[in-house]
Order: structure tokens, then C-alpha cells, then sequence
């Protein structure tokens, strides 16, 4: 029983769309085409097992002197955001993601267009 990958062509995004559509309507179907490297994965018929992709994504990695007035803290995580989407944008990265394990400061990246998930988060570093 052998697997075959082979690059995304334009023709799979059909079947990709209805497969997604019955198994994982709760997402966003991924931007297959825009991705860094897109996938599938065939078994012996042919037959689609998996599609995959690579999207770039980003981390915002703040270091804060805490030491400072949280107004401060505030006006520097709205600038920090500014450079973040700047960044982002011209390296065409869609979503970024800021690993917060302070309340306050995570009420403030929420009230600043941030969106809790409620996915489960995994890393695989790789570099």
C-alpha cells in the first residue's frame, strides 16, 4: 500500500474544496495557491488522502521593561503592532501570532484585533 506526494495543481482545488467542506467546514480553507509549497498526498488509485501546505507565518516576540507605567507598556505594544503589520504586509504574511502568558497584556492584543484561539497550538522548530 503505497503513498505518493506530488505537487498541488490547479485541477485538485475542487476535490480539495469539497473535502475540506466535509471534514473541516469549522476552518478556513487554506490559501492552497499562496502557499510556500503545496501538496498531495495520493494512495495506489490515486485517490486524494491528504492535501497540504506551508504557509508562512509570523511570531511577534516582544522583551517589555516592566518596570515602565502599563499606559507606556500600552502606547509601545500599539506601535510594536504597527511595525508587526508593516512587516507582515510586505513580506505577504497573513497571520501573526503573539504567545502571551500575562492576562493584561492579552487583553490588550485582543482589544487591539488579536483573536483568541481555540485550536490547539503546536511547535515544530525547525531551524
Amino acid at each position: 500500500m503505497g503513498l505518493r506526494i506530488r505537487a498541488l495543481m490547479p485541477q485538485d482545488l475542487q476535490s480539495i474544496k469539497k473535502l475540506h467542506e466535509k471534514y473541516f467546514s469549522q476552518f478556513e480553507l487554506p490559501p492552497f495557491p499562496n502557499c510556500l509549497n503545496a501538496f498531495i498526498i495520493e494512495d495506489e488509485h490515486n485517490e486524494v488522502v491528504m492535501a497540504g501546505a506551508v504557509e508562512a507565518v509570523a511570531e511577534a516576540m516582544l522583551v517589555t521593561n516592566k518596570a515602565m507605567s502599563e499606559i507606556k507598556i500600552g502606547k509601545a505594544l500599539v506601535e510594536a503592532q504597527q511595525c508587526v503589520k508593516f512587516t507582515c504586509a510586505i513580506n505577504k504574511i497573513r497571520d501573526v501570532y503573539a504567545f502571551v502568558d500575562n492576562d493584561v497584556y492579552a487583553k490588550h492584543l485582543v482589544q487591539h484585533g488579536f483573536k483568541e484561539q481555540v485550536n490547539r497550538t503546536l511547535k515544530l522548530r525547525i531551524l
